[in-house]
């Protein structure tokens, strides 16, 4: 081997090491995807709750009902052991059930609804128009099938800043919650 290709050789092993030393220790960073923003509806503790009054550095948002057969227990669900994963780290996780009925999801029923699987969960409600402003500013949707109603599925994860960080799916199992969650503790 060339004096010059030893040098060439140690160079790119000195910036591979670099790298790895400044790299150690920094947060996973997730682009914005520009949705979300601010939550400003009604809970059974606060007459209105505020997100940017309320946040913790993760803050995941579903929109459900507590009439749903399906995805709504099983989201919950899925938080549940997701704290379970999550260990002490599950007190940097605030989970926000946003009610799109706001006709039969009252204050209380809700909070019991959500404490059932979250005791750090909030349940919000609101009037139409609340609800309808905050499922605009996620780009969620819904629609009523009768006394049901067809909804977006996924989790919004919005940081202290209120930005929209990752949007899980419902088949994103609770392991990988936590494994994106983490990376952004």
């Amino acid at each position: 081997m060339s004096g010059y290709q030893y040098q060439k050789k140690i160079i790119l092993i000195l910036i591979t090491i670099s790298g790895l030393i400044f790299s150690c220790g920094q947060k996973e960073k997730f682009e914005n995807l520009g949705i979300g923003g601010e939550i400003k509806l009604q809970s059974l503790s606060d007459k209105e709750w505020v997100l940017s009054k309320n946040t913790k550095p993760i803050n995941l948002v579903f929109f459900g009902y507590t009439a749903c057969p399906d995805f709504c227990p099983m989201t919950l669900a899925k938080f549940k052991k997701l704290n379970q994963i999550l260990g002490k780290d599950q007190e940097k996780v605030q989970y926000i059930f946003v009610s799109l009925d706001h006709k039969r999801d009252t204050p209380e029923k809700l909070d019991d609804y959500v404490k059932f699987y979250v005791p750090n969960g909030v349940g919000l409600s609101g009037s139409e128009q609340e609800i309808a402003k905050v499922l605009d500013d996620y780009k969620g949707s819904f629609s009523w099938n009768g006394d049901f109603i067809d909804h977006s599925t996924y989790t919004y994860l919005v940081d202290a800043e209120l930005k929209t960080r990752y949007l899980f799916k419902h088949k994103d199992s609770p392991e990988s919650l936590a494994k994106i969650i983490r990376l952004l503790l």
